[in-house]
């Protein structure tokens, strides 16, 4: 739909300011970030984004370990838009803003920022990347039913944001985010919800991916990167007390037949 360009890095921890001649969506992927538009400032974190209309001065730092998402829209609008096209894109412009996603936008930009990782130089992709968020992002600010904060806990849209973000380290505040509740709020309402503690179930869903390609004939210290453990004896010591049986024996159990 619109001509516009898409990026996924990690800000640096060192402040800096500037301002560009072009429109730029940000959204947090992991970690924490600082932002400050015309001297409003805010802390994002995981599932948050701020909206930056051409030539308003922002200051921006990282928080340690993040990893961000940016949208630009260029002005003026590239001849592969129409100008009605790029009206209606561009009133998400109209004003700095912040935002939070719900969830299936967190799992959407997820998704989105896979894809841009794995694919570096596709323009093409990055273009329909971009496009797809602007446009998802200004259906959510315009909608009058968006979900009041702390409301519901969806353990269906909880799974597939876990599925997509298993090989990096999930961390329990990210969850809460993406549920819009504090951490012990979600802590409390996911334990009544499924039983366990949400760490029990992110290494119950760690050890299900585990076993799946174990038996699919991974190396155990490649299984151990792409599920998330922090090591292949990490992962064994888990496997080992979960299901008294080690990650390569198990995996020969399936392999030998």
């Amino acid at each position: 739909m619109t001509q516009s360009d898409s990026d996924v890095f990690s800000l640096p921890n060192e402040a800096d300011t500037h301002d560009h001649d072009f429109h730029q969506l940000v959204v947090v992927l992991d970690g924490n970030t600082d932002f400050d538009i015309q001297g409003k400032g805010k802390q994002l974190h995981t599932g948050e984004g701020c909206i930056l209309p051409s030539e308003n001065s922002h200051a921006f730092a990282g928080l340690g370990e993040n990893r961000i998402m940016v949208v630009n829209l260029p002005i003026p609008p590239q001849k592969s838009i129409t100008d009605e096209e790029y009206e209606i894109v561009s009133r998400l412009f109209d004003q700095a803003a912040y935002f939070q996603l719900n969830p299936r936008l967190q799992i959407l930009a997820s998704a989105l920022s896979g894809e841009l990782q794995q694919y570096p130089n596709d323009t093409v992709l990055a273009r329909a990347c971009g496009n797809t968020l602007l446009s998802a992002i200004r259906h959510q600010l315009n909608s009058k039913n968006v979900r009041t904060r702390g409301n519901h806990l969806d353990i269906d849209k909880l799974d597939q944001f876990i599925e997509l973000n298993l090989s990096r380290r999930v961390h329990i505040d990210q969850l809460a985010n993406f549920c819009f509740l504090s951490v012990s709020q979600f802590h409390e309402r996911f334990k009544d919800r499924t039983g366990m503690t949400p760490h029990q179930y992110l290494m119950r869903k760690r050890l299900e991916r585990a076993q799946a390609l174990l038996r699919e004939g991974f190396p155990p210290i490649q299984v151990a990167e792409m599920c998330g453990f922090s090591s292949q004896s990490a992962m064994t010591n888990v496997f080992s007390q979960t299901l008294s049986i080690t990650p390569l024996k198990y995996q020969k159990q399936f392999v030998s037949r």
